[in-house]
């Protein structure tokens, strides 16, 4: 049972991701760990070519009548720098995108970390990949369902 100030499933998810999947940039930096953020401590400078953000995806339920048992939805932003052409312009980077979606997959569905068990959430599992020009990242979103396992 947990009370409504300490509800913090993007920290227990940012946690079973974090430091655990890597990518390999061969000969631009060798294989680097991917940073997983959660939700508001993201920073705004100095971002890696690849990194995963936790943020809510709406707001907390009670399944009890007295708030104590909760359940919500988190998204799982997966950024990465967008490769450059000079024929097509800013483009995904598929594989690399590829390349984290399948260490990611099994690092969060049916698991279960800091009283939060985490699934995907079966009707909308995946949002394609968009860029943004702006910032020069391609962002991937998985749709993860969360609830307390106790």
């Amino acid at each position: 049972m947990t009370s409504i100030a300490d509800l913090n499933p993007d920290v227990a998810l940012a946690a079973l991701l974090d430091g655990k999947v890597s990518i390999d940039y061969e000969n631009k930096g060798g294989v680097q760990k991917v940073p997983c953020y959660a939700a508001g401590v993201q920073p705004e400078k100095g971002l890696p070519k690849s990194f995963i953000s936790v943020e809510w995806n709406g707001g907390a339920q009670s399944l009890t009548e007295e708030p104590a048992l909760f359940k919500g939805n988190l998204i799982l932003i997966i950024y990465c720098e967008l490769l450059n052409s000079t024929v097509k312009g800013q483009t995904v980077n598929t594989g690399r995108v590829r390349k984290l979606l399948a260490q990611v997959a099994p690092l969060v569905h049916r698991k279960v970390s800091q009283g939060f068990v985490f699934t995907f959430d079966p009707t909308n599992v995946i949002t394609p990949p968009t860029t943004n020009l702006t910032t020069g990242y391609s962002t991937t979103i998985l749709n993860v369902k969360w609830r307390e396992s106790r």
